[in-house]
């Protein structure tokens, strides 16, 4: 289990203090975060599966235009790879992982792209990926707010390594993980390995 800013295994209750709902109460009852996760991670399968279909020379430019930020590591080889370490995270049903900045940012490309073309399909097609939304669209930032500790990675590199450590530090920005991203470096064996929590991740509300 992929543990997020917020639990995705549960009810999109807004009883919670810390989960912000739509104006729409309806798909607050309807959406659920865990499964928008999953199909988006199986439906990428095919966008991975193009690009590779495609002479290497335009690899580069594909991985950049459909993965803004994890595809300036400039290897299909890494995303194949972290698409399926992140599937097998979702679906393990009795370890709580915890992810890194190499993680959200590939999870936050297939998402948003997901969600682009979902919003822009037809009711049928909707219905044919989220059947539980009715055909409604997804509120994207709001699922960002919620379930998102922040978006780091999309800082501008320039910006960030001009930056020194004793004002990275108070930020949050001296994460070795989100360096990595931030200037497209391929991530070790140790970065894209998701971390075994050691006790419950969330507040218990009662």
């Amino acid at each position: 289990m992929l543990v997020f800013k917020n639990n995705i295994y549960e009810p999109y209750n807004l009883s919670k203090p810390n989960i912000i709902g739509t104006p729409d109460a309806n798909y607050n009852q309807l959406f659920n975060p865990r499964q928008f996760i999953e199909v988006a991670l199986k439906e990428d399968k095919e966008i991975l599966f193009f690009i590779e279909k495609q002479p290497q020379l335009y690899w580069r430019d594909d991985l950049l235009q459909f993965y803004p930020h994890a595809g300036k590591t400039n290897s299909l080889i890494y995303l194949k790879e972290i698409r399926e370490i992140l599937l097998v995270g979702l679906q393990e049903p009795s370890l709580w992982q915890h992810m890194n900045s190499y993680h959200f940012s590939f999870l936050y490309d297939v998402l948003v792209r997901f969600t682009f073309n979902y919003n822009h399909d037809n009711d049928e097609d909707r219905i044919s990926y989220l059947p539980e939304l009715e055909a409604q669209p997804i509120h994207f930032e709001n699922f960002i707010s919620n379930y998102f500790y922040d978006r780091d990675f999309m800082m501008d590199e320039n910006h960030f390594n001009s930056l020194t450590h004793e004002q990275k530090y108070p930020l949050g920005y001296d994460r070795p993980s989100l360096f990595g991203v931030i200037n497209g470096l391929i991530p070790t064996r140790e970065e894209m390995a998701l971390k075994e929590s050691k006790d419950y991740p969330y507040s218990i509300y009662v």
